[in-house]
């Protein structure tokens, strides 16, 4: 991960702490590779993959694809496209897929939401349960509860 990228991450937990949201994790592993945050709602037993890209957009979405059976929702981040015409090309292709679209003005530091995810209808039980054993169990991630 880049430096910028890593400042958008940061940001980004900011962001969602400020939400309320209290269980960020960051790096879990998922197959051969690892989501870059997790976030788990343990009221609802949800967990939500958030891939974060500064460039190439296409390659997030193709790595939120390869783990889409093991998280309830997917979320890609990327700084605010230079053009309104980028942004659409971007939200007409997470729509499509049911990608969640947040995009940061690095400026003013304002996160928006583009685009809201639909909820994944096809998991993979046994893996979503051994993440979620993960990252309970996790003692280097972000945990604010």
């Amino acid at each position: 991960m880049s430096n910028i990228e890593e400042l958008l991450r940061e940001s980004y937990c900011q962001y969602r702490i400020k939400q309320g949201k209290k269980n960020i994790f960051k790096e879990i592993p998922v197959f051969s590779r690892s989501v870059d945050l997790v976030e788990y709602d343990a009221r609802l037993h949800k967990i939500t993959a958030v891939e974060f890209k500064i460039s190439d957009w296409k390659r997030a979405i193709d790595q939120l694809i390869t783990v889409s059976t093991c998280f309830d929702y997917l979320v890609l981040c990327l700084p605010k496209p230079k053009t309104e015409k980028c942004l659409c090309n971007i939200k007409s292709k997470c729509i499509e897929i049911g990608i969640g679209l947040i995009t940061w003005d690095s400026d003013s530091n304002i996160f928006t939401k583009e685009c809201i995810p639909k909820e994944v209808s096809t998991i993979w039980n046994a893996q979503k349960k051994c993440i979620i054993r993960y990252i309970k169990g996790q003692r280097l991630g972000v945990d604010y509860e």
